[in-house]
């Protein structure tokens, strides 16, 4: 931004203030230079966070969702949380929810805000725009993570990811894999969580180690994301470097849909495909979407990223 400012007062310095007013070819062509440098400037400010831009919810199809299920029970996670009382410190919250076989893990930070949208959109609805998003919440609310955009369900032995990607990509994937095995090995600490007594358990996955806390009380052989497979639900797990936490901050129970994004709007694949897409969005997003800055050359400029799944 830094740059853009200079660029101006060079600019205004050239032309001077009374030729500006009296030349409105020259007028108009500084004004065109200022906007184009000053939304350079606003990119590349923005990526110097090192993260994909939010995609479109129309993209994934938000108008056309479908359920297919009714869970009784909703478990609640908070995902990186820096302070598990603000839920603006958290990069997401998660949401379990479960049907006669079928789970389903997905944002609840992205779901509200999805909704609030589409109330917005029926409340204005000869506006002729629409917001990106309304009301989404936590410390990453500019930027996509897989994390928070993919929606994972669980059915039986098959597991399938929609992987929603950022808004550059402008396409959808989904893939489906046999239910990964989690070998996990049971341990004798004991902590609560949420109210619930929940005992230990650890297992090497996909290249990492984690330490998970599982609950009895809760028979459901799930928890956050990708991870299962215990005798009860995982209320908390993370990995032994302490990259990724998720903590169940809540246990609901009432009647809760669980929807399925537009299958229009997806296209099938394998999970390695997606795998890598995912670290590439993440590591070199201004080099795969032709980024520039504010003197015209390009972004080239890459992040360093811990991805969950190592292989």
């Amino acid at each position: 931004m830094r740059h853009c400012e200079d660029s101006i007062i060079k600019l205004v310095l050239r032309f001077g203030a009374s030729d500006l007013l009296t030349n409105m070819k020259v007028y108009y062509k500084l004004l065109f230079i200022i906007l184009l440098l000053l939304f350079c400037g606003n990119v590349s400010a923005q990526q110097k966070q090192g993260k994909a831009s939010l995609p479109s919810p129309f993209d994934y199809g938000i108008r056309n969702l479908k359920q297919i299920g009714t869970s009784n029970i909703r478990i609640k996670y908070a995902f990186q949380a820096q302070d598990l009382n603000d839920m603006d410190t958290w990069i997401d919250c998660g949401q379990l929810l479960a049907d006669n076989g079928l789970t389903q893990y997905s944002s609840y930070f992205l779901s509200e805000s999805n909704k609030s949208l589409l109330e917005w959109m029926k409340e204005h609805a000869d506006a002729g725009f629409y917001p990106s998003e309304l009301n989404l919440r936590g410390r990453m609310k500019d930027f996509w993570t897989e994390y928070q955009f993919s929606q994972i369900f669980v059915h039986g032995n098959e597991l399938t990811e929609w992987a929603v990607m950022p808004l550059a990509e402008g396409q959808q994937w989904r893939y489906k894999e046999p239910y990964p095995s989690m070998k996990w090995t049971l341990g004798k600490d004991k902590q609560t969580i949420c109210g619930y007594e929940c005992q230990s358990a650890t297992c090497h996955w996909r290249g990492r180690d984690y330490v998970a806390w599982f609950t009895q009380k809760i028979p459901l052989k799930s928890g956050p994301w990708k991870f299962g497979g215990l005798p009860g639900l995982i209320m908390k797990i993370y990995d032994t470097k302490h990259l990724y936490t998720w903590e169940a901050v809540g246990v609901e129970n009432g009647t809760f849909p669980i929807m399925q994004l537009d299958e229009k709007k997806f296209k099938d694949t394998d999970r390695i495909k997606v795998w890598k897409m995912q670290y590439e969005y993440n590591v070199k997003y201004n080099e795969l979407f032709g980024r520039f800055n504010a003197q015209g050359q390009p972004v080239t400029k890459r992040y360093p990223y811990n991805q969950l799944e190592l292989e």
